[in-house]
């Protein structure tokens, strides 16, 4: 990436930050590659990569249960 390329991606947002870093290794680039890059430390990529990608609860299941009545719970019958 050129100045201008690691200054854009310096002003995305931390979420931004993290899918560009999954999408730059999707693409095959080691973590060295990825940090010359965008300019972060080997150390931070590493972390953004083994991070899960699924969230500790999903908000939408807690809305439906919330409407159904429910605890969020397993059914029982």
């Amino acid at each position: 990436m050129d100045q201008k390329s690691k200054l854009q991606f310096r002003l995305m947002t931390s979420d931004a930050q993290r899918s560009a870093i999954r999408r730059l290794a999707l693409t095959g680039l080691e973590e060295g590659e990825i940090s010359a890059q965008t300019g972060w430390q080997t150390a931070d990529i590493r972390e953004v990569l083994a991070a899960p990608e699924i969230p500790g609860f999903i908000p939408w299941a807690l809305d439906k249960a919330r409407r159904s009545g429910s605890n969020g719970g397993p059914r029982r019958g």
